[in-house]
């Protein structure tokens, strides 16, 4: 196994973790959606300082709609 992708793997989780965590503060807060969402972001952003605002941004929105949304088909 490469080591580098075993650590980028954890910083990922890591990152994934905080940026839920912050989500749901800000939502137990009774936060509006669009700040909840920039909370996750800004964790995600922490942890991951290098990556563009852009490309942080979709990854931990991909993680908390991951986590949050469900969809139903209805026949």
């Amino acid at each position: 196994m490469d080591p580098t992708s075993a650590t980028l793997d954890s910083t990922t989780k890591a990152a994934g973790e905080a940026a839920l965590r912050a989500f749901a503060a800000a939502r137990a807060q009774g936060r509006s959606s669009v700040e909840c969402y920039r909370a996750g972001v800004a964790a995600w952003r922490q942890i991951h300082p290098e990556q563009s605002a852009e490309y942080a941004a979709k990854r931990a929105v991909a993680v908390i709609l991951s986590t949050y949304l469900s969809l139903r088909v209805e026949a």
